[in-house]
């Protein structure tokens, strides 16, 4: 028998239309900080509770609302940013739709103060389920205050997926940071379980907001960008060469002050990059897009976060001779001008002339990679000192014929990254960097349920974090002393290193710690401290292993070799990529169509 085609209840039709909104607590954080912009607000207070999988409050001092327009609000597709569909198409404001609260309403318990400047007195809504239970009188101070409760009770299936409470914090401070990094003149706070967990006050322009906001290690290695063509103006900043991260969550991307995900700018930043940085690293940039409201769609997805341009190749050209431009004067700035961020007292950037300071100087972080070769270089070396037969290198065959590997024979490196193999059955590659991951991973694994050797830096380095890092990266201090790696708080927007594990060759801290923020902000839920601590030690392992591009002698292959084949799990490295591919003589010959 078919199935008959029915009408959904009200009810079931308002959570599904809200599950295209509210996705977790950061979506509600974000549509109510943003409709409190929309409202002209100075002081925006966000408070926490559980991760904001308790509660979430928003207070601002913004315009309020009318007590007449209070029940309105809560109403499907009311607003009163536009009055008709052209509309859309010109829309300034971040919200538009009028969806923000009925969602949220039908997934929550909502309780509302508002009162407008001009008005003696304010008003009280509460609303549960999408359900208004009361609209009074009361009085409160000018501005809007929304507390939500009862968060995704109604909708369990939904619950079930949120994360740690540290996660959802984390998520929740990102939404607010980008926020923050876009209008300096808005004061920003945010506290939770009543503890104060980031502040943005008042800045005179952008370029001190970001300093703020972004830390010290960004505004250290920031070149700005600038560019105005075809209607759209490009700004911002983008980070030099030798500051890098595991992934692409520090590119930041606004149009027309509305934060977006858009995989062609994104592209088009990386392509500027290209053969200048170590590949699977990334920049950090903070760009901003001003762009006729007319030439760009943004209501493309309900969240808002996709936009649609009129010329998408013309924007992606831009950006990327922009970015590229940015970089190649930055390659010649030992001679001429570097621009940087205005220190946190809030000074305008500026050009900074430097003619009293050797070349080498602007260029040391450059160098960093070269020392991290050298001491793997040492630590293989030291470890082949202990095989059964010593090699000596060369370019010869014969040379090579001792280093061995499951019996295969060691005949040479390919493209700086791959060791090739040979025997009866086939041969083999094996990526260097894999192997060495694996085995360093499997050794701070071991190590780790010992008390691990640590070797204390000469002087302590500090390291800014966005507030969202910190609050990821506050729960792991204990199990990072537990592996040899000293870290303390410092403040509210850093950690200072004091020793690093002493079984890892020496590198850089400040990476280090971007790598194990990066490993934990993961979207896949970490409840278990056991897959926590592996992704700790896998952004470890991997910081610290030989990169690929990088020529071994045939004494650190012996190493390699011999450590890899003592190491369990050696088949791939700790993010599951192969560590070794083999190729048959039967599929060698099928290739050749000798079968």
């Amino acid at each position: 028998m078919p199935n008959h085609i029915v009408v959904l209840s009200e009810e079931i039709a308002n959570k599904i239309a809200a599950g295209e909104v509210v996705e977790r607590p950061a979506s509600i954080v974000k549509e109510l900080v943003e409709n409190a912009i929309d409202a002209g607000a100075g002081d925006i207070r966000v408070e926490l509770e559980k991760g904001g999988t308790a509660s979430i409050a928003v207070i601002d001092n913004g315009s309020g609302i009318d007590h007449e327009d209070v029940a309105f609000a809560f109403e499907r597709h009311a607003t009163s940013k536009i009055r008709s569909f052209e509309d859309i198409y010109r829309v300034t404001s971040l919200g538009f739709r009028g969806e923000a609260l009925p969602s949220i309403a039908s997934v929550a318990r909502v309780e509302l103060l508002t009162r407008r400047p001009e008005d003696l007195s304010g008003t009280r809504a509460v609303v549960e389920g999408g359900v208004i239970k009361e609209i009074a009188p009361a009085g409160c101070s000018a501005g809007t205050q929304i507390r939500v409760t009862k968060i995704l009770e109604n909708v369990p299936a939904r619950r079930k997926f949120l994360k740690t409470e540290s996660t959802e914090q984390s998520l929740c401070l990102d939404v607010i940071v980008r926020l923050a990094l876009v209008h300096p003149e808005i004061r920003f706070k945010v506290t939770a379980a009543g503890r104060e967990i980031f502040s943005a006050p008042e800045a005179k322009d952008i370029s001190a907001r970001i300093a703020f906001v972004m830390g010290a290690d960004f505004s250290d290695h920031a070149l700005s960008v600038a560019a105005d063509q075809e209607g759209v103006a490009l700004s911002g900043f983008v980070s030099r060469p030798e500051f890098t991260r595991s992934n692409s969550k520090s590119i930041f991307l606004f149009v027309n002050k509305r934060f977006i995900r858009d995989s062609g700018v994104s592209h088009a930043i990386l392509s500027a990059y290209r053969r200048i940085i170590e590949p699977r690293r990334f920049p950090a940039a903070v760009l901003f897009m001003e762009i006729s409201p007319g030439d760009v769609d943004v209501n493309v997805h309900p969240a808002k976060m996709e936009v649609r341009f009129k010329d998408s190749r013309a924007v992606h050209d831009l950006v990327s001779k922009t970015v590229a431009g940015s970089l190649a004067c930055r390659e010649t700035a030992a001679g001429g001008f570097v621009y940087r961020l205005a220190p946190r007292e809030g000074q305008t950037f500026s050009p900074v002339f430097r003619k009293d300071r050797d070349a080498s100087a602007d260029f040391a972080g450059l160098y960093s990679r070269r020392n991290l070769e050298q001491a793997i270089s040492q630590d293989l070396l030291s470890r082949s000192q202990v095989a059964e037969a010593p090699v000596t290198a060369g370019s010869g065959y014969g040379d090579k014929q001792q280093i061995t590997f499951n019996n295969y024979q060691y005949l040479g490196q390919f493209a700086g990254t791959y060791l090739i193999f040979a025997g009866g059955n086939g041969f083999m590659l094996i990526d260097q960097h894999a192997a060495h991951e694996r085995i360093l991973f499997e050794k701070l694994k071991k190590s780790s349920a010992e008390k691990v050797a640590s070797q204390s830096l000469l002087l302590p380095e500090v390291v800014s974090l966005s507030p969202g890092e910190l609050a990821l990266f506050s729960g792991c201090i204990d199990f990072l002393q537990e592996i040899g790696l000293a870290v303390e708080i410092f403040g509210r927007d850093a950690v200072v290193v004091k020793a690093l594990p002493a079984i890892l060759p020496q590198t850089e801290s400040r990476e280090i710690i971007s790598d194990i923020v990066d490993e934990l902000a993961e979207q896949n839920k970490i409840s278990d401290l056991k897959e926590r601590k592996e992704k700790i030690l896998a952004a470890l392992a991997c910081r610290a292993a030989v990169k690929a591009n990088h020529v071994l002698t045939a004494e650190e292959v012996m190493a390699l070799c011999r450590d890899l084949a003592e190491t369990p799990g050696n088949a791939t490295c700790p993010h599951g990529r192969p560590v070794i591919v083999n190729f048959s003589v039967s599929e060698i010959e099928r290739m050749f169509k000798r079968k």
